[in-house]
């Protein structure tokens, strides 16, 4: 007997535990739900709240976007147009190099020019002092020819028209006279004296002197007065 009350009492509280245990549990579930319902609902409102502003988040982004495009852009171009500047001063750097090249090579060409020139008519000038030269030396020795053929004949014409002395020739008398005289360049006799000889032979010279002028030159030999002296030769053969 005592076994069985013992069973029995043992099964009883087991039951009753159980039992309790769901109660509790039941009651438990009831505000969950409550809670869970809550939940429920506050998501649902805190998505609405979401959904509504969505659209003006997403106007507020889209804005600015281009903005950000254009700023890039901006960078993207200024990075670009500073090559291209460079490379434009390179090419403007290169231009004028050129350009400074070439009007140095037209100056260098003008100088080199010039200087020919200067030189060509340095040349042509000193060829034409030499021929000149030449000119006036072989004019000035013909000339001079001349002058001595002129001279030469004067003392021819002297000897022709002098005379042997009678009185010198009976006593052998023989010398040379020598004479000075002054004529015009149109070869007139304008004076006359006897530097040395004998007294034998004074007026046969002077006579021959006289006899023999005027006496023209050519033209361009004489071209003032001229002083002469000859020695007159006087022998008998």
């Amino acid at each position: 007997m005592n076994r069985y009350i013992k069973s029995f009492s043992i099964a009883s509280i087991l039951y009753v535990g159980i039992f309790v245990s769901f109660l509790y549990s039941f009651e438990n579930n009831a505000p969950l739900q409550n809670k869970q319902t809550k939940s429920e609902e506050l998501v649902k409102f805190t998505i609405i709240q979401e959904s509504a502003p969505k659209p003006a988040q997403k106007m507020v982004e889209k804005k600015p976007k281009p903005i950000i495009k254009k700023v890039v852009k901006k960078e993207k171009t200024t990075k670009k147009i500073k090559p291209i500047v460079k490379k434009k001063k390179e090419i403007i750097k290169k231009i004028v190099k050129k350009q400074t090249i070439k009007k140095e090579k037209q100056v260098k060409k003008v100088i080199h020019k010039k200087s020919e020139t200067i030189v060509k008519k340095q040349i042509k000038k000193n060829k034409s002092t030499v021929v000149n030269n030449k000119k006036h030396l072989e004019n000035s020795h013909q000339k001079k020819m001349m002058q001595q053929k002129y001279y030469s004949s004067i003392k021819e014409a002297i000897n022709k028209n002098k005379s042997y002395p009678r009185v010198a020739v009976k006593r052998g008398i023989e010398g040379i006279v020598e004479i000075q005289f002054t004529i015009s360049k149109e070869g007139k006799l304008l004076s006359f004296h006897i530097i040395e000889g004998k007294s034998v032979f004074k007026k046969s010279i002077s006579d021959a002197v006289k006899n023999s002028f005027p006496l023209t030159p050519p033209k361009g030999i004489l071209t003032s007065n001229k002083n002469l002296s000859l020695k007159i030769d006087y022998r008998l053969y």
